[in-house]
């Protein structure tokens, strides 16, 4: 059975829902630090299985040099990054979300101050494959 999770910015002006999740992991780049105040929680989910079911209208796009990042232009919530076959879409929206960790990414730029706490993976740059 396919699971659906759906999220909401902070305002509720945006709301989406998702299907399929392929794995929840970190982003600790100092872009994700910079967008989100901290490492990015993000569920990767194909491109074809994420939708907006309100306010799609609202979503801008910031160009980075990794990936475009989406968020609401009324709030500012970190919606997803997208990085072309899959979007990495911020956790915290998500309020029904029951998924372990599977990855750490760009360890290699984590704040000193964060202690990661789980036995996933982590990977200095970005996972293999």
């Amino acid at each position: 059975m396919a699971e659906t999770l759906k999220g909401t910015c902070l305002c509720n002006g945006v709301e989406y829902e998702l299907s399929d999740p392929q794995a929840l992991g970190y982003c600790h780049c100092t872009r994700c630090q910079r967008w989100t105040g901290s490492s990015l929680a993000g569920v990767v989910v194909a491109k074809e299985n994420f939708r907006f079911t309100k306010g799609d209208d609202l979503v801008k796009t910031y160009e980075s040099e990794l990936a475009p990042r989406n968020f609401c232009g009324n709030c500012g919530s970190s919606i997803y990054d997208d990085l072309g076959a899959v979007y990495f879409v911020a956790a915290g929206l998500m309020s029904d979300l029951d998924m372990e960790p599977s990855f750490h990414q760009q360890v290699a730029y984590k704040a000193s101050w964060h202690k990661i706490g789980d036995d996933a993976p982590q990977f200095d740059e970005m996972p293999p494959g």
